[in-house]
């Protein structure tokens, strides 16, 4: 039926756009992490 389509495409979409924007945030995360992590560890060693 067309609701069923929809409810499948709405979903579809929701998923791959909760998908891309976790995505995108975990990076940044882990770009910030791994400069601090890495400016930690080169103070260190100088």
């Amino acid at each position: 039926s067309n609701l069923e389509s929809n409810l499948e495409c709405n979903l579809e979409f929701n998923l791959e756009s909760n998908l891309e924007s976790n995505l995108e945030s975990n990076l940044e995360c882990n770009l910030e992490f791994n400069l601090e992590s890495n400016l930690e560890s080169n103070l260190e060693s100088n």
